[in-house]
């Protein structure tokens, strides 16, 4: 049975969500498509029209938001009721709902697409902070960024002087080329260069696409040569390093283009060995089914920090069990929570709803065993949920 005080005091502990994502700023009502589209990274239609309305998670979802909104249980009462709803209220009330804090937002997913920092705070009545996605922020620069030394000469002038305040950069060659880094060499140096030569052609004159055979991406200018990827990553390591400026990274589970194989967070031993980046704190985002070995690292590297994020609200049920299995071995003191939420606000709302579920139940669980004490456990949930996010991005003001 769950411990209702312990369930309580976690509730009211603000979550500070240091990964997310603004949600898409568009016609408030939206389709049932859309609706289900948050909780799968699949890119094939029949995923979210016909399997997602069976996933437990989903379903959930479903359930608890209509409790929110005081309509029946079912699918389409709740987003009949969300799409009644003005834009601004029903962002504030899922906020307020879930207790939200700060938010941390990686504002180059969609970008264009999703609202911009400022706007998003505005409607949501929190605090957001920027984080720098480098290898799309290395995309978006080939007009103006003739070759590599250019393009990684502007990566290090925006980490050391940025345009607005960074707490965090955030790599995706979890999902582009695999997590087994390279130090940084000659031999690299010139390949990567070749492919920068060779993404940026294709970038700014799509046909040339076609006579760029070495340029394994299906979209023009997308950055996937492992090289590259290496080199952004290395690069903006260096940068971020005398500041102390956390680095996150997404692994594993996520987008339907990912290589498991090559997503084991343990491949990155090239970035935990090396001395000058233990000043850099790295976020291992998402994690699943590698959240053990993420559990393991934080227990060995000071600098290591774990956090279940996407995986949270999609396991649903399961949060606890990968919650649980994460801290066999991680420190509580390395572990964060985030959302990953994206496209639409439920997705938000609903993984803050589900860490706190999963929190209640497993410390609740080492309570009766009496392995912790009621206020350790709410000490323990505090830090997980809002403490360790503000150390470890120095926000202590949030």
């Amino acid at each position: 049975m769950m411990d209702e005080g312990l369930r309580e005091g976690i509730g009211h502990v603000g979550f500070v969500d240091h990964h997310v994502h603004a949600p898409y700023k568009r016609a408030h009502a939206i389709s049932l498509d859309d609706f289900r589209r948050p909780f799968t990274e699949a890119s094939i239609p029949a995923v979210w029209t016909e399997n997602i309305p069976t996933l437990i998670g989903y379903q959930w979802m479903v359930r608890e938001l209509a409790r929110v909104l005081h309509c029946a249980p079912t699918e389409d009462a709740a987003l009949a009721a969300r799409n009644d709803m003005a834009t601004v209220p029903y962002h504030r009330l899922l906020a307020d709902a879930a207790n939200l804090g700060a938010c941390y937002d990686d504002d180059l997913f969609g970008f264009g697409q999703c609202y911009p920092i400022d706007a998003w705070a505005e409607v949501i009545q929190r605090p957001v902070e920027r984080v720098l996605r480098v290898e799309t922020f290395v995309e978006q620069g080939y007009a103006t960024c003739e070759t590599l030394d250019d393009a990684l000469e502007r990566l290090t002038r925006e980490i050391a002087t940025p345009a607005r305040r960074l707490v965090s950069l955030k790599s995706i060659a979890g999902y582009r080329s695999g997590l087994a880094f390279d130090p940084l060499s000659a031999i690299q140096r010139q390949a990567a260069a070749m492919a920068y030569r060779q993404l940026r052609e294709s970038a700014l004159n799509p046909h040339a696409a076609q006579r760029a055979p070495a340029v394994l991406s299906p979209f023009p200018g997308r950055i996937a040569d492992k090289a590259l990827v290496d080199t952004i990553v290395w690069t903006a390591l260096e940068a971020a390093a005398p500041q102390g400026l956390p680095m996150q990274f997404h692994i594993a589970f996520g987008d339907d283009d990912i290589v498991m194989t090559k997503n084991d967070p343990t491949l990155m031993r090239a970035l935990f060995a090396h001395e000058p980046f233990r000043a850099v704190p790295l976020v291992l985002l998402h994690c699943y089914p590698f959240h053990r070995q993420a559990g393991y690292l934080a227990s060995t590297y000071p600098n290591v920090y774990a956090d279940l994020g996407l995986t949270i609200p999609i396991v649903g049920p399961g949060a606890a069990t990968a919650l649980a299995e994460l801290l066999e071995l991680c420190p509580t003191r390395q572990l964060l929570a985030s959302t990953d939420g994206h496209m639409e606000p439920e997705f938000q709302w609903f993984s803050i709803f589900v860490w706190r579920w999963a929190l209640a139940r497993v410390l609740g669980q080492y309570v009766e065993w009496d392995i912790l004490t009621t206020d350790t456990a709410l000490a323990t949930a505090r830090a997980i949920l809002h403490d360790n996010a503000l150390r470890v991005y120095r926000t202590g003001g949030d």
